[in-house]
């Protein structure tokens, strides 16, 4: 017993415990941040409307949108970091942020940056100037001075299509879009070359004007450093998938708040039909009720009495079971070789696996050689098409513009030929899906001018099974009206139902297709510039069975019938879980 007064003298296996003890509470308190949200460090550039600060200096643009809601989804701390473009894609490279938006790949991009897979939208580079600047083609810009973004990849593609017309503009480069255009409204640069999107908003705000130099077709994306922050582009990439094939999505919501409109959607007249045989039928239910008591009743005396019979037969049953053990020797023996087999199969399966692993790879390779060669046939035609449109301008002879028309012709034919090439390569290459027609409409029209043409669509959310190029048959219906509907100023997409299949319409108000032609204008190659889109549309929805027909009149429109039969169309209400 210890005196009092004094104190019980601490044993060294007892003060060792307590420093453990305290040492173990100082290392959870320094692991205890590596459980929160993660931060990721989000680059925030000028250039509206894809990211920008708003008025009240908050993130705004359709990329912030975006990412805040993929972080949402993904528990991810957003922390912006504001800068220009070069001082964003500096930052990137030194791993001061992690993610930069709103941005486009190249092969010297790609050694240094990893992009995702999923592009958020497709956009094209054009020249803006201020008005009664004369400038109307890529030769006006000779020795003019050409305000660009710096860092940004409209400067590196207009530099190299001035190299293959052999012109020589002088380069201002400014650090924001809004200096950008500023600059030239104030007389610092004749011309302005921007992204679409962004430029068509700023433009208006400065009194430039939109010229007929356009170029360079990319899509806008992600970018993070080479090897690293994998994860954040799978994420993106998982979200900007699932968001395309959903119209419910909010990705599908900012696509259409920036681009589009809803489509009208009312209660169809079958629901209430529905609703009126559903009541019938619970009637009717209770009535049957009633009368199926009484037969059980007779059924249940019915049954004792073949009960009885059964038991007779259950002695033969007997011998049966032993037959069947007998039979269950001899499957237990098929078994045993099934098993032999299923083993072989395993092996061969491995081999399949390998070979599959091999083709894949191979055609990864070859898919890209094919990108990188249409790109650059691709850009060789719009040049060699320019230069014979200049061409033609010039005085020469009569004999000459025929041969220059020839040529211009052959142009159009190849290039028919490269696009159906390449749509051609992807055809029925993946899976079909069930797809939002509306959605599908509103995102092929989004690459295309119809400023002059009005819209009317009525589908109720009328879903189709249909093969992932279905964007492109909408897209070659509405650029036929462009380029042959002489005259029309409105376009309609609407359907109608059928006992066993629903007509959907897409009709404009132009001159019509003529009779002769309503069915080869569907053939390969057809003549009038139209190409094979019409020939690729057809094939492209024949791969689920739904036909295409051109059924208008003469002198009052065209009108495309798709029919889609039964099994391939839903609405809202029947998709299967």
């Amino acid at each position: 017993m210890t005196p009092p007064g004094h104190f019980r003298k601490t044993s060294p296996g007892t003060g060792r415990i307590i420093l453990i003890a305290v040492l173990f509470l100082l290392v959870i308190v320094l692991l205890h941040p590596a459980v929160a949200d993660r931060e990721v460090r989000v680059a925030l550039q000028e250039i509206p409307p894809s990211v920008y600060t708003g008025s009240q200096g908050e993130p705004a643009g359709i990329f912030v949108e975006l990412i805040q809601e993929i972080g949402a989804k993904e528990g991810w701390k957003i922390v912006w970091v504001p800068g220009t473009l070069s001082e964003s894609w500096a930052r990137l490279s030194s791993g001061q942020i992690d993610l930069l938006m709103s941005v486009t790949a190249t092969p010297e991009r790609e050694s240094l940056y990893d992009f995702s897979n999923e592009p958020a939208m497709s956009v094209w580079s054009q020249v803006y100037a201020p008005p009664g600047s004369e400038i109307k083609t890529i030769l006006d810009l000779d020795e003019k001075r050409v305000a660009v973004l710096k860092g940004d990849i409209n400067a590196y593609a207009f530099r190299d299509y001035a190299e293959k017309f052999d012109i020589d503009p002088l380069y201002v480069e400014f650090n924001t879009l809004d200096d950008l255009f500023r600059g030239a409204s104030a007389g610092g640069a004749d011309a302005v070359v921007a992204f679409n999107i962004a430029g068509r908003e700023t433009a208006d705000k400065y009194s430039l004007l939109e010229t007929n130099v356009l170029f360079n077709p990319t899509a806008l994306g992600f970018a993070v450093r080479e090897g690293q922050n994998q994860d954040i582009l799978a994420a993106i990439d998982r979200y900007l998938a699932a968001g395309k094939s959903d119209p419910s999505s909010q990705y599908s919501l900012i696509m259409r708040k920036w681009f589009g409109h809803e489509a009208s959607w009312t209660v169809p007249y079958y629901l209430w039909w529905g609703l009126g045989v559903a009541v019938g039928l619970v009637a009717i239910f209770v009535v049957m009720s009633g009368v199926l008591r009484r037969e059980v009743r007779k059924k249940t005396t019915e049954i004792s009495r073949q009960n009885e019979e059964l038991r007779s037969h259950v002695a033969s049953r007997l011998d049966a079971e032993k037959r069947l053990v007998r039979k269950n020797e001899e499957l237990q023996a098929a078994n045993e070789q099934m098993a032999a087999i299923e083993k072989e199969l395993r092996l061969k399966y491995a081999e399949l696996g390998r070979t599959q692993q091999t083709l894949t790879d191979a055609r990864k390779r070859l898919t890209m050689l094919n990108t990188l060669t249409f790109q650059e046939l691709q850009n060789g035609l719009f040049s060699l098409n320019g230069l014979l449109g200049l061409a033609k301008e010039e005085k020469c002879s009569e004999q000459g513009r025929t041969y220059i028309e020839k040529g211009e012709s052959i142009l159009t034919s190849l290039e028919n030929s490269l696009r159906v090439a390449k749509n051609y390569q992807e055809l029925g290459i993946n899976k079909p899906q069930w797809q939002d027609v509306n959605s599908v409409f509103l995102y092929a029209i989004s690459h295309l001018d119809l400023s002059g043409i009005s819209r009317t669509v009525v589908l109720d959310g009328i879903e189709i099974y249909a093969d992932l190029l279905l964007e492109n048959v909408f897209f070659e219906m509405v650029k036929n009206v462009i380029r042959h509907g002489a005259g029309a100023d409105a376009i309609s997409l609407k359907y109608r139902r059928g006992d066993d299949r629903v007509t959907i319409l897409f009709e404009d108000n132009g001159p019509g297709i003529p009779a002769a032609d309503k069915e080869r204008i569907f053939n390969e190659g057809h003549s009038k510039n139209m190409g094979s889109g019409l020939f690729l549309a057809r094939e492209v929805l024949a791969i689920t069975g739904i036909a295409l027909r051109e059924t208008g009149e003469p002198g009052r429109g065209a009108r495309f019938e798709i029919f889609v039969p039964e099994g391939v169309f839903r609405f809202p209400g029947e998709r299967k879980t």
